[in-house]
């Protein structure tokens, strides 16, 4: 079995940060290359989370709670916005933190 902290860096790390990033195209109107700079990512990344070729797994969501996932995805790209320097770290670790509490991350470790 992996570290739980593994299995969420490859498996929810790019599922947050794939609605980081469509919460603020979508929703903040911001342009690929804002965002990627915002995040220290590159625009091709973004473009790949956009376009729900990274960062979306239909497996991985029935398995979560993606309610959480969204409330900690906002509170994030609300705060970047006022603090670009602001770490994702804080609120994915926050995020995976409450998940391991609702044991919702044994799913993911088993598979």
């Amino acid at each position: 079995m992996h570290p739980v902290c593994e299995i969420s860096s490859r498996y929810l790390l790019p599922l947050f940060r794939s609605k980081v990033v469509k919460i603020l195209v979508n929703e903040r109107g911001m342009t690929q290359n804002e965002v990627a700079k915002l995040l220290d990512v590159s625009q091709a990344t973004v473009s790949l989370y956009v376009g729900q070729k990274r960062g979306f797994s239909k497996k991985i969501n029935s398995l979560l709670d993606i309610d959480l996932m969204d409330h900690y995805a906002r509170s994030f790209a609300e705060e970047v916005l006022n603090n670009p320097s602001l770490e994702m770290t804080k609120y994915f670790c926050e995020l995976c933190a409450e998940l391991r509490k609702r044991g919702l991350l044994s799913g993911l470790q088993k598979k």
